[in-house]
């Protein structure tokens, strides 16, 4: 994608959580929808991950929520999942309107998920993971093992923590590991 497009990705996440919040703006949406890029047609996974900006918890995480799979276009389901990493992610409140001017917007578009052999195949900071064991699954994006600092077996510790599961069921054999890509853009981003 081209800058321009990111920009009004990112554009429209804000919109979708302000409009939700009782801010009135169609500029992005009104931009897409004049002149659709294919890109933002296009049905691909993809995540929306706020962060507070300032204070000793600048650019800690505020929501994330996303899907693997595109279900639909990319600009429709940038404006969804914006609201619930905004409003819905069980792991936060809700965002509010005086916290608005304090968030930072990411969105990782992904490329579509791969099975792989081994776990000696994931490349740390290039591979986003999904771990599946049984009916437990979880998921990283790309940029999380970086950001924490883990080389792969303890990405993958972490992984199978956040699927409810022990620390090493990642060796069990009945352990299902698929590796995909993200082009991340934020905000931040200059």
């Amino acid at each position: 994608m081209r800058k321009r497009e990111h920009t009004l990705l990112l554009a429209l996440a804000r919109e979708s959580i302000s409009s939700s919040l009782g801010l009135v703006s169609n500029d992005a949406f009104t931009l897409i929808s004049q002149d659709p890029a294919p890109v933002f047609m296009e049905k691909r996974g993809v995540f929306v991950t706020l962060r507070t900006l300032g204070g000793e918890d600048s650019h800690a995480l505020r929501g994330c929520i996303g899907n693997l799979y595109g279900l639909s276009p990319l600009h429709k389901s940038i404006m969804e999942l914006a609201r619930e990493a905004a409003f819905h992610d069980p792991r936060f409140p809700a965002v509010r309107l005086d916290e608005l001017s304090n968030l930072s917007i990411e969105i990782s578009v992904l490329t579509k998920p791969r099975k792989i052999a081994s776990f000696e195949e994931i490349k740390v900071g290039s591979d986003g993971v999904i771990l599946t064991l049984g009916y437990n699954r979880a998921v990283f994006l790309p940029q999380v093992a970086t950001e924490q600092g883990w080389g792969v077996e303890e990405m993958l510790e972490n992984l199978c923590m956040k699927a409810g599961l022990p620390p090493n069921a990642w060796k069990d054999p009945g352990c299902e590991l698929e590796v995909f890509q993200a082009e991340v853009f934020s905000e931040d981003t200059p």
